[in-house]
């Protein structure tokens, strides 16, 4: 038998090994989670996919996205957000994480072209943000649900579109 001494420790282990894991989160508009897994950008425009995987470190902080110093929405776990953008250079940006390292990656965009990114937090306490395939790009995005926590759906309008 366990004493109620002994199982303390382990039931506050527990809870904290748990708790994060469950963290849930406003989902974005039936409408523009459709209209993200059509994987077709508006006419002269290219869509940008930003997923945030299922990961233990940090699974109660909600990783900020900007694109061209223009805020997306915010990243949850096992979520995505999509936007469209012009096709050049652009600036994609991971911020609003205590403690954490911001970080950034520039990409040239193309029009009619999907563009996929992971983005993580590290246990170093940094950001990282990486190019995916399309093909495990839109395995994610299928998989996932789209973050509420988007402009997008904040201004009830078509996607964001940074210039």
């Amino acid at each position: 038998m366990f004493s109620k001494r002994g199982s303390t420790p382990f039931s506050i282990f527990l809870m904290v090994l748990l708790v994060p894991a469950c963290v849930s989160f406003p989902k974005a508009s039936d409408e523009l989670t459709r209209q993200a897994r059509q994987f077709s950008p508006s006419p002269g425009r290219a869509a940008v996919y930003v997923i945030r995987p299922n990961q233990f470190v940090a699974a109660g902080s909600f990783i900020g996205l900007w694109i061209d110093h223009k805020k997306i929405g915010r990243l949850p776990p096992r979520s995505f957000l999509y936007t469209e953008v012009l096709p050049r250079e652009h600036v994609i940006e991971l911020t609003e994480v205590v403690n954490v390292k911001n970080t950034s990656h520039r990409f040239t965009a193309e029009e009619g072209k999907c563009y996929f990114f992971t983005a993580e937090i590290l246990i170093s306490a940094n950001m990282s943000l990486s190019a995916l395939s399309e093909a495990e790009g839109k395995q994610l995005v299928s998989d996932y649900d789209q973050s509420g926590f988007n402009t997008v759906d904040a201004e009830k309008g078509s996607p964001t579109k940074p210039q």
